[in-house]
């Protein structure tokens, strides 16, 4: 009985810190809330923002609809997708797609790396080269577009200028008129825009890496491309992931430099989704027709992009089961 009293005390001074913990916890609970109170409008408002174009544009998707025209929208269900997968315009359109999505996200990717790795040492005038970087990714996709047609201009680009002042060119090269060629020079206006972003985003990562384990890799025997692989690039794996998946989206949506640049010629060797999509709902009036192309080039994106992050965090989760 003593012993039981003489532990009371103790009891009671355990259970006050715990009512505390229960305190905070409850008080953390009611901030929790309250923040998403407060949040709540805004995410209403971006998803009815979201929710209706998406679901209106599905609903024109499965409609035969003449912009312009006053006729009713007749359903045809799944014809709109038919007639885009039978099309042969459409696996040329999507392989192209794929292929300057892929250029557009290696390059990116690489650079970004490479200039993230440079602005990580110690050099005089290091903020001054990060605030010049950010200016290309400040631009708009209407300015690059503009900014490379005259460079690449066959009159009177300074690219031509400089070629044959070298003595390399006897003429001006007409760069667009070959549509590989239109295709890699849009592959390089993208990549010089987005590659400031990822090296931000890079960097950002690189400074996150512990010392310690660098450390440890040099006492290991480890030279620095071996660190690079073995330590730096798993750390920063997620931020890679990042990277590409917004480069892969920007890619896919590449519209303005066709229209300045190409307009998806000669022919339609540069005429990506984003471009057949537009022609074909603003040019040839074909609202149906176009959603489904918009929604089939979703998929292919959302279906890279997954593919993507297997690709980049796939060995990651199986190195950490056998670990486990």
């Amino acid at each position: 009985m003593a012993t039981t009293q003489r532990n009371r005390p103790a009891a009671k001074a355990a259970a006050k810190p715990a009512e505390k913990r229960g305190g905070r916890s409850g008080h953390g609970r009611g901030e929790a809330r309250f923040g998403m109170a407060m949040a709540a409008p805004a995410l209403v408002v971006t998803l009815v923002l979201l929710a209706y174009p998406l679901a209106y544009s599905f609903w024109v998707s499965l409609h035969e609809q003449t912009l312009g025209s006053r006729a009713p929208a007749k359903w045809v269900g799944l014809d709109n997708y038919t007639a885009v997968l039978k099309d042969p315009v459409f696996v040329p359109s999507l392989t192209r797609t794929v292929l300057f999505a892929a250029a557009v996200v290696a390059g990116t990717l690489v650079l970004g790396m490479v200039f993230a790795l440079a602005l990580n040492q110690d050099f005089r005038g290091r903020s001054v080269v990060r605030g010049i970087l950010v200016l290309p990714w400040s631009l708009s996709q209407i300015t690059l577009a503009l900014t490379f047609g005259w460079i690449f201009n066959s009159t009177f680009g300074p690219l031509n200028g400089g070629l044959k002042q070298a003595g390399l060119i006897d003429k001006y090269v007409a760069w667009f008129a070959s549509g590989q060629v239109a295709l890699t020079v849009m592959a390089i206006a993208f990549v010089w825009s987005l590659v400031p972003f990822a090296t931000l985003l890079i960097l950002g990562a690189l400074q996150t890496v512990p010392e310690d384990l660098h450390k440890a890799a040099r006492i290991d025997g480890a030279g620095p491309v071996r660190r690079f692989f073995f330590v730096t690039l798993p750390w920063i794996r997620d931020t890679i992931l990042v990277v590409s998946v917004l480069a892969l989206i920007n890619a896919f949506l590449a519209f303005a430099l066709i229209y300045i640049l190409t307009g998806g010629g000669p022919g339609t060797e540069t005429t990506l989704l984003s471009w057949w999509g537009y022609t074909t709902a603003f040019r040839d009036l074909d609202l149906g027709k176009g959603a489904a192309i918009f929604y089939l080039m979703t998929l292919a994106m959302v279906l890279l992009a997954a593919l993507t992050a297997l690709g980049i965090r796939g060995p990651r989760r199986n190195r950490e089961r056998r670990a486990a």
